[in-house]
């Protein structure tokens, strides 16, 4: 193997370690040992909706400004930022006297997250042939099922003999020595991104115009559901399982593993199935299998039903790793260059909007009616929407006929 091609692989590895620990640790952690925390900390579940909503808020304002921190300081600089930031606040967070302080360190984590991706994604590209660059950015999207494999070997592990504390401090010194290999290891590669001569405000005015209305808003609206669906679905699972399924800690840490143990494959395997029938019937099966793992979920009730516990897992891995590349892959297709830039933007900005929906609402439900019940129903009806608007949708083989030009 080449120097560059060994540079190469070691990025592609280093930014998937960064989205497994942005991603992993900063934003599934929590809702994964929420119980043990709410043992030393009480809080209420709508709390909690409240919390989550928050950092679905960090995360929208900073996916935001990725893209002009991006072009103002570089990207390598907002990658090594992000991660630094991550660090400090997984370190905070094991110190945290209250809720508030730790609502504000989630909300910060939540941030880092969503800033790290858009630059990570274009120093990529620079430093990735072109040949592999598929590959490479599937693997480090999949760096999130690493993560929550990671969360929950350590739920198992460390949190019965040593606290939830202990978990924060783990965290943190995984992710503060892996910024010190970026800031090795990425020395030098700095260079800011040329902003586009078509991005003035005029610009960007006139290729929103351009987007086709009813296409555009159909993609928007399935990113809302997609946020309104997968979102509280994590963030209340292991309370689910604790606190009304009759579940133990332990049982609810292997529903974890299995999750992040199915993800580090269903993005490939999806990803190459809908290649074969069309992005669109890859949509809606994936919806059709995110539907099911609700249901299942909600049969497991009673302490009892593993299977059906683990069939939910399996399922929910399936079809969350797999739908955040389809939707991307299915707006790639119908849009050139920097429309599909703005669309995906517009759709981010909704997802956040649905996770935030969906986690507030999920703690309002929880609170006023005794039962999680109603928000995992929520959740199924959500995603029968999302599969029905998959189908109404125009298959992308279209989009070979007549492609939409990158200025709109």
């Amino acid at each position: 193997m080449s120097p560059s091609r060994r540079n190469s692989a070691a990025t592609v590895l280093l930014f998937t370690a960064y989205i497994a620990s942005t991603y992993g640790f900063g934003l599934y952690l929590f809702p994964a040992m929420v119980e043990s925390i709410r043992a030393d900390i009480p809080f209420s579940y709508g709390a909690m909706g409240t919390i989550s909503g928050f950092v679905q808020a960090g995360f929208m304002a900073s996916a935001l400004l990725a893209g002009f921190l991006t072009m103002r300081v570089g990207a390598v600089r907002v990658i090594l930022g992000s991660i630094a930031a991550c660090a400090l606040a997984l370190a905070g967070l094991a110190i945290a006297p209250n809720v508030v302080s730790m609502a504000v360190l989630l909300t910060a984590l939540g941030g880092a997250a969503a800033a790290i991706w858009v630059p990570m994604v274009e120093v990529a590209r620079d430093h990735v042939a072109r040949q592999h660059q598929a590959k490479a950015l599937g693997l480090m999207s999949s760096g999130t099922s690493y993560g929550v494999f990671i969360n929950s070997l350590l739920l198992t592990t460390l949190l019965p003999s040593q606290g939830w504390r202990a978990l924060w401090v783990a965290t943190a010194a995984i992710v503060a020595v892996l910024a010190i290999l970026g800031f090795v290891a990425l020395r030098g590669r700095e260079r800011k991104s040329p902003a586009s001569r078509d991005d003035h405000p005029h610009a960007m005015r006139a290729r929103e115009k351009a987007l086709p209305a009813g296409l555009t808003a159909a993609i928007v609206f399935m990113m809302f559901l997609n946020g309104l669906s997968c979102m509280p679905y994590q963030t209340y699972l292991s309370a689910f399982l604790q606190n009304e399924a009759g579940y133990s800690a332990e049982t609810a840490a292997h529903a974890w593993r299995v999750i992040g143990l199915v993800g580090m494959v269903s993005g490939f395997a999806v990803g190459a199935l809908a290649d074969r029938i069309t992005v669109r019937l890859g949509m809606f099966f994936t919806y059709g299998i995110l539907a099911v793992s609700c249901l299942l979920l909600l049969v497991a009730r009673g302490g009892d039903n593993l299977p059906a516990l683990y069939g939910a897992t399996v399922a929910f891995g399936v079809s969350f790793y797999a739908v955040f590349g389809l939707v991307p892959a299915y707006i790639g297709h119908f849009f050139g260059g920097g429309s599909a830039a703005l669309v995906f933007a517009f759709g981010n900005i909704a997802l956040g909007l649905g996770g935030i929906v969906g986690n507030a609402l999920g703690g309002w439900l929880k609170e006023s009616s005794g039962t999680f019940a109603p928000i995992y129903f929520v959740m199924l009806a959500a995603a029968v929407a999302s599969a029905a608007l998959s189908v109404a949708m125009p298959c992308e083989k279209r989009a070979a006929l007549k492609a939409l030009p990158a200025n709109g």
